[in-house]
């Protein structure tokens, strides 16, 4: 940005911040920001493998973290979700036997008590893996067809696949920030 685009000159004598001149750039809009509630959980074989072709064995989803945001205020908001978390693999036969993992996290919004809708979602697999780690699973989602009002979004982790091993989530923080995509 040139040095043009900045009035140093503030009229409020706050000097922490800095008075942006309209010079044909659009002035930015309000942002409204909300952090959400993280969980956390261990999913294991408990000696029975986890898979979809055994629908009687397949994992039930658990809530990874939920955050709540109110874009009442906004025109035709957009609404970016942040979701961060730690995931940890461990064999149960460390250099005996390979542990395989394949889960699907999901990202649900429920607006205004309705119906729960489905976002995007993404898959997360471990193939024959013999050794212990863990790694950072995150994701950024903007949700452009949001309408104004009070929206729950909720991040969903649903095993597909657990064989010989125990999977954790963890550390799981999830934050929503909105705009107006408009001008009043």
């Amino acid at each position: 940005m040139s040095i043009e685009y900045y009035d140093w000159k503030r009229k409020d004598n706050n000097k922490d911040c800095v008075q942006c001149k309209p010079a044909g750039h659009q002035l930015p809009k309000p942002i409204i920001m909300a952090c959400g509630q993280g969980n956390g959980f261990t999913f294991a074989d408990n000696g029975e493998s986890i898979s979809l072709t055994s629908p009687n064995q397949a994992g039930r989803p658990k809530t990874l973290g939920t955050v709540v945001i109110d874009t009442t205020c906004l025109c035709k908001p957009a609404v970016k979700i942040e979701f961060a978390s730690n995931v940890h693999f461990v064999p149960f036969n460390r250099g005996a036997g390979f542990g395989t993992i394949k889960f699907e996290f999901e990202l649900v919004r429920k607006c205004d008590n309705g119906n729960e809708t489905s976002l995007n979602s993404w898959l997360f697999e471990i193939t024959e893996e013999d050794d212990n780690f863990a790694q950072t699973f995150s994701f950024i989602y903007c949700d452009c067809n949001s309408c104004p009002g009070c929206c729950e979004y909720f991040v969903r982790c649903v095993p597909m696949e657990l064989d010989e091993c125990s999977f954790s989530v963890t550390n799981c923080h999830i934050a929503a920030f909105a705009q107006s995509s408009c001008d009043k």
